[in-house]
């Protein structure tokens, strides 16, 4: 496993990372500790979570995949493990958005809200520090000077190491660097973004962003839903309990088209023609683009940790890279 300085920050990052999102919800609390540990063995030291998990999200299971990540952390030693989770946000729209059970959805990114998030966060978490604290989703109308003070407070009161956003668009990222240097508040040390062989959105603006700015991409999704593990094929032979099938249908909307399946089984292809796991490839081209700090990848069982593990000091051919590309300029982005 390498390591990687995550932005300007002091944190040195694992180049696979593992979210937990599916923890609480599609794995129960006793498994998903053993992934954790599994990959945690392996050199993984950042876990990366949400107030809002596990998804799909419902009042029920909220802020399981903290509370089980906290439970990971009485089995380690604390200091080598990189907690980071993300404050709600405005999501999909106050009160009919997909998290609208949590504190009224009414989630803005003010001090308010973010105080009260990240203390429910540390008690389910079981910590006295959250390492990297995100922003889940943009928020557009509260001023980022205020957003930028309140993160820089909890920083300043030991609660919080490191500030980070996700979901986020060039032009904010651009904006929240700029305010932050003119005012003098903590900086945004991370950016968690999609990127994926299947939608290389973040080429376009936003790497050139994190290079000059100094901002480290966490690339969640690596596996594009799953799509990339050749898993899907049709659309038609995957388990029924995988992600596409079992998440709310705007998901397999974007992704189970004919356009995205026809890419993806390229792309498979490819690996297989080079010997690889398609799954170690898709995270292995991930984890070395420009920019990005670290691959982050989830699991719904142990098993499929291996070949994403495999991924780890993968430095994948430049004929097969080159192979990349020529899918991508046929076939660019068919993941919206």
């Amino acid at each position: 496993m390498r390591y990687r300085r995550l932005g300007r920050s002091g944190l040195l990052v694992s180049e696979i990372s593992l979210g937990t999102m599916t923890f609480g919800g599609q794995v129960p609390e006793a498994e998903a500790v053993r992934i954790m540990s599994r990959a945690f063995d392996a050199g993984v030291n950042l876990f990366d979570t949400a107030e809002m998990y596990a998804v799909p999200q419902t009042p029920e299971t909220q802020g399981a995949s903290e509370r089980i990540l906290g439970a990971f952390l009485k089995t380690v030693p604390r200091d080598r493990v990189i907690v980071a989770t993300k404050v709600n946000g405005p999501g999909e729209g106050p009160l009919t958005g997909i998290t609208a059970h949590m504190r009224g959805g009414l989630s803005a990114i003010d001090r308010f809200h973010i105080e009260r998030a990240v203390e429910a966060s540390l008690r389910r978490l079981g910590t006295d520090v959250v390492d990297l604290y995100q922003t889940h989703w943009p928020d557009r109308v509260v001023p980022m000077a205020e957003q930028l003070d309140a993160l820089d407070r909890l920083v300043q009161a030991g609660k919080i190491r490191y500030a980070g956003v996700s979901n986020e668009t060039p032009w904010g990222l651009t904006r929240l660097a700029a305010t932050a240097e003119a005012q003098g508040t903590a900086a945004v040390v991370s950016v968690q973004n999609v990127y994926h062989m299947l939608k290389r959105v973040y080429d376009d603006g936003m790497m050139e962003v994190c290079r000059n700015e100094g901002v480290g991409m966490l690339a969640f999704s690596p596996l594009a839903m799953g799509l990339l593990t050749g898993k899907y094929g049709t659309g038609q032979d995957a388990p029924p309990a995988s992600r596409l099938y079992t998440f709310p249908p705007r998901f397999a909307g974007r992704y189970l088209h004919p356009r995205a399946l026809a890419a993806a089984g390229r792309y498979v292809a490819l690996a297989h023609e080079f010997g690889l796991d398609p799954t170690t490839m898709a995270v292995a081209w991930t984890a070395g683009r420009p920019g990005v700090t670290s691959a982050l990848p989830g699991v719904s069982a142990d098993h499929q940790l291996d070949a994403i593990l495999a991924a780890a000091g993968l430095d994948l051919p430049a004929d097969l890279l080159d192979a990349i590309d020529a899918v991508h300029r046929e076939m660019p982005n068919p993941v919206i």
